[in-house]
């Protein structure tokens, strides 16, 4: 008997996480409206998308690496996103979230709405609200974040941080699927730098 009701507890809680999460993933319907509060449930950490699929699947890697300038001198380029990821793989039951940062800022910071798209593919840019004060919120984001990871080279005094940072963003489109096998087919990576960041 204990059995049969467990069994059926956990048959009802995969059928319930199930309807919610087609419910959330669907296309809007008045049945999302009716029960959309309560499919919500499953956000933040247990929501679904099809952001790999449709309708803007995937088609390019970020990262974002950064330099520091401390009392005027100026480290080199490091790699602050490949980092915070690997910390986030070393560990498969606790991972760490700190990769979060950088990819959610390096989202906010190239996000675009879709009625902005379609105005640039029509060549009406002039038309496009430029929103720089949510671009600018991600590279500060990003630019204390940095500022955290990469050391001062030589502090001539514990309390010196640095000044300013640099942010170098690197985009790798993907290689099309049907061009997967084809070595010539791998773009080169583009690199936009920005301004030096005041902390």
């Amino acid at each position: 008997m204990q059995k049969t009701l467990l069994a059926a507890a956990g048959l009802a809680a995969a059928g319930t996480f199930g309807a919610c999460a087609l419910v959330l993933a669907g296309p809007v319907t008045p049945i999302k409206f009716d029960v959309g509060p309560v499919a919500s449930l499953l956000n933040p950490h247990l929501s679904q998308n099809w952001q790999l699929f449709a309708p803007d699947p995937i088609s390019d890697e970020r990262g974002v690496i950064a330099r520091i300038r401390c009392q005027g001198e100026e480290t080199k380029w490091t790699d602050i996103s490949s980092s915070a990821i690997a910390r986030t793989q070393s560990s498969r039951f606790f991972p760490d979230r700190e990769s979060r940062i950088v990819s959610n800022a390096l989202v906010e910071r190239f996000a675009q709405d879709d009625i902005s798209k379609r105005l640039e593919t029509r060549g009406k840019e002039d038309l496009v609200p430029s929103d720089v004060s949510t671009q600018r919120r991600a590279e500060r984001v990003l630019a204390r974040y940095a500022a955290h990871r990469i050391p001062c080279p030589s502090p001539h005094d514990p309390d010196d941080g640095p000044s300013a940072v640099q942010l170098r963003y690197v985009v790798q489109p993907l290689t099309p699927w049907s061009e997967r096998s084809d070595g010539s087919a791998r773009a080169e990576p583009r690199t936009t730098d920005s301004e030096w960041i005041p902390l």
